[in-house]
């Protein structure tokens, strides 16, 4: 009986065993794996090599980690030879398929707010595709993170991050102690001029150097919108010590809108920023869209005009 009870325990360790070492090998030969980014989880090649890329912030942030793309977007803006080398598929918002599909990634990368519409083509031709939700300054971290792991990185990644946080710290430590400026960041383009609110890039940066951005007072606390209403005689009732200028579009275009909206009243010329030459017109590259690896330069840039304090990395 005691060597039939042995026994019997004997085979029991021999199926166990047999059990886990079929999990351990069936893991080791998947082909996907599942990453997660923003709270969204994805299924992904387990080691992408042809991967397409339908922006250029997301790209740089890929190169960033040591990846590799087999495509780029069309852009103004001057590109590392490498990533000027990759064929371009047209405009962010308007991708050209047919290219795309003719490079056969095995991977697709784009955004969820732009490139939604082509989302079930690539399904039916059965590409994964990965559409992510980066907006904000907030989601760098995250977004190197998610690129290190898609590309088996994650080594590369932590260095990355590590720099980067390091010079965010490095430019809030140099307004440590310094009275919190007061500030009005302005939105021009071709069709007005409106605020922007803490959900938009400048602004949110703003608030993470602790300056006092006025238009905040007026907001209602759950609203989401980037940008709202704002006009002159607002403007002068909160009388900023600064005011940023946020510009989108063509030039000739964003200087009528302020003539109209600003610079034509004569109450401009009482606000006390005008009054002290510090009204900032800040360039787009930096300050429209989300600067990603350059997220402590344009930091910098904002602490030099609100404090004249200037930060090196």
């Amino acid at each position: 009986m005691k060597k039939l009870l042995l026994g019997s325990i004997a085979l029991v360790m021999i199926v166990l065993a047999l059990a886990g070492c079929g999990k351990s090998t069936s893991s080791s030969s998947a082909t996907t794996k599942e990453l997660t980014f923003n709270g969204q989880t994805y299924t992904v090649p387990k080691d992408p090599q042809k991967i397409a890329v339908l922006s250029n912030s997301v790209l740089s942030m890929l190169y960033a980690v040591d990846g590799k793309a087999i495509s780029r977007v069309n852009t103004t803006d001057s590109l590392p030879p490498e990533i000027e080398a990759l064929p371009a598929l047209g405009q962010t918002a308007n991708i050209n398929m047919e290219q795309l599909l003719g490079l056969n990634p095995d991977l697709v990368l784009g955004l969820e707010n732009q490139h939604k519409k082509y989302e079930a083509q690539l399904q039916s031709s059965k590409i994964p595709t990965v559409l992510i939700n980066y907006d904000g300054i907030k989601d760098n971290v995250p977004l190197l993170t998610f690129l290190g792991e898609l590309t088996n990185h994650q080594d590369k990644a932590k260095t990355v991050i590590a720099t980067y946080e390091n010079n965010i710290a490095k430019v809030k430590d140099a307004v440590k102690g310094q009275q919190p400026a007061r500030v009005a960041v302005l939105r021009a383009t071709g069709k007005g001029v409106t605020a922007e609110t803490d959900a938009a890039i400048t602004a949110s940066m703003v608030k993470e150097l602790g300056m006092t951005n006025v238009v905040t007072s007026h907001l209602d606390k759950t609203t989401t919108d980037k940008t709202v209403p704002y006009s002159l005689e607002t403007l002068a009732a909160d009388n900023p010590d600064i005011i940023f200028v946020v510009t989108m579009g063509k030039e000739e275009e964003i200087t009528k809108a302020m003539k109209k909206a600003m610079t034509d009243n004569p109450a401009w010329a009482n606000l006390k920023a005008v009054q002290n030459n510090r009204v900032v017109y800040l360039p787009s590259k930096l300050f429209l869209l989300n600067p990603g690896l350059q997220t402590p330069e344009a930091m910098a840039r904002l602490v030099k005009e609100a404090y004249g304090i200037d930060v090196t990395f």
